[in-house]
């Protein structure tokens, strides 16, 4: 065994600057795409919800326009303010007109909380948002649309009742038949033209955050300010912008990050493939749906057979292809259960019908085991362990530039297995720690899985609501975020 630190792995925004911290890189530099025509300009937001929600959420964003203070707090780096956005701001302008508000009348939004059962509750409340959703995109040309929930809402997605079930939260926990409204109302909105954002009232500082399973209401513990910033960089995102991406020298190899996972499909009673791709270091990339899978019986892990996996890479990189005009010199798979002898075979196959060279397959799980350090604080993130064939590390753990733990729990390792590997140890997981922080969805440090692996999840988890052979589905990150 062989212990070492992998060094906080920096961030480039706009004008090639670098930092470790989302916000701080954002304040400081502004935007990765910010000089670039492509770059959102002016980001429209359209609102679904009742007058209420809809009245405190464009008084929050008006508020949020001319920065939010930072947590009163001595960790001033662990919650730093909002600097606001339009001009001069490290984020665009986002816009919000009387033309780009769907407001849900008191009458309706009584009728579909008063719903008799959890299915009558969905379909008649994702019927009204995607109504007022696909309108504002086609009327009034929004650029991605906010689904207000109000209070009565949250509570009947919160609080089980038949057919409803417990928060997107608790997805890592569910049981296949557990049904998620989020996630099925954002299988829904696939078919739509631009993303859309689920927003519960606790975000723009009213309202209830959530419901435990015995009906009692929790407050929100983040910051305003934190709240402000994951708001608007995600919906920068969506609206088409690049906040940030990985660093990367002209010397490395153009490759193609992609999370392999399974998730059930409740309409074939079977195990089925989720691939989030990424396209390269920028973060660009696609969903990928792949073929059925089986359980080893041996440890009751999903796999593919050698068929599959061979047209799953080979699927995954005629889209890269599409995309770049070329295939990438180098291929990395993360997968959430180990590679099996038909699965390593399967992607040699499609790796060499490719001329593919360099590839690196891998898979992760979370572990038990846990390290141990000198002081009150958990190890540093980046602290790693290489065994025989894998390897321990730190996603989540203690932060120099914090000067602390910024988590609530003791931090798990992530348990690493180098199934067949090109690159070094060190490279390798050098990766795995960039991808934890390129999700967009959040400007926290970092999440435990890298962004390859957490998606593929996610993704899995919103596609078992959706139709197989449906092949009108949107396909982007944005659009499952």
């Amino acid at each position: 065994m062989k212990a070492f630190f992998l060094d906080e792995p920096e961030l480039e925004f706009g004008s090639g600057a670098r930092h470790i911290d989302v916000r701080f890189g954002l304040t400081l530099n502004g935007a990765l795409d910010r000089h670039l025509e492509s770059a959102p300009r002016v980001v429209r937001i359209g609102m679904v919800g009742p007058a209420a929600n809809v009245d405190n959420a464009r008084a929050w964003i008006d508020h949020c326009r001319h920065g939010v203070e930072g947590k009163d707090t001595h960790r001033t780096r662990l919650f730093p303010g909002f600097p606001g956005f339009g001009d001069g701001k490290p984020l665009c302008n986002f816009v919000v007109d009387d033309r780009l508000v769907d407001t849900i009348s008191s009458r309706d939004s009584r009728r579909i909380a008063d719903a008799a059962t959890g299915e009558a509750f969905f379909a008649a409340s994702s019927a009204r948002y995607l109504e007022g959703a696909r309108d504002l995109m086609e009327k009034a040309n929004a650029d991605v649309v906010v689904c207000l929930l109000p209070d009565e809402f949250v509570k009947r997605i919160d609080v089980p009742d038949g057919e409803t079930a417990g928060p997107r939260s608790a997805r890592r926990m569910q049981t296949q038949e557990r049904f998620i409204w989020h996630d099925a109302f954002k299988a829904h909105t696939l078919k739509l033209a631009r993303p859309v954002q689920v927003c519960r009232p606790a975000t723009y500082g009213g309202g209830v955050h959530r419901y435990t399973r015995d009906g009692r209401a929790t407050k929100d513990t983040q910051d305003e300010a934190t709240r402000a910033w994951n708001f608007f960089c995600a919906l920068y995102y969506k609206a088409g912008g690049v906040p940030w991406r990985l660093l990367r020298t002209p010397s490395d190899l153009s490759t193609c990050f992609a999370g392999i996972s399974f998730y059930h499909d409740p309409a074939s009673e079977s195990m089925r493939t989720s691939v989030a791709q990424i396209f390269n270091e920028r973060g660009e990339g696609v969903i990928v749906r792949g073929g059925p899978a089986e359980l080893d019986e041996k440890d009751k892990t999903p796999h593919l057979n050698q068929a599959n996996a061979t047209e799953l890479l080979l699927k995954l990189l005629a889209v890269y292809k599409r995309e770049h005009r070329n295939t990438p010199a180098r291929l990395v798979c993360h997968k959430s259960s180990y590679f099996n002898a038909a699965e390593l075979a399967g992607c040699k196959m499609a790796a060499d019908e490719l001329e593919i060279d360099s590839y690196d397959l891998l898979s992760m799980r979370r572990s038990r085991t846990r390290l141990y350090r000198a002081g009150a604080y958990p190890p540093l993130r980046g602290t790693a362990v290489t065994y025989d064939g894998g390897a321990l590390l730190y996603t989540n753990g203690s932060v120099d530039f914090y000067q602390c733990y910024p988590g609530l729990y003791t931090p798990r390792t992530l348990d690493v297995r180098f199934d067949r590997i090109e690159q070094g140890h060190k490279a390798l997981l050098e990766e795995i720690l960039g991808l934890t922080k390129m999700n967009w969805n959040s400007t926290e440090m970092a999440t435990f899985e890298p962004v390859t692996l957490d998606a593929a999840r996610g993704v899995g988890s919103i596609l078992r609501y959706a139709s197989r052979d449906d092949l009108s589905l949107q396909s982007r990150f944005s659009f499952f975020m």
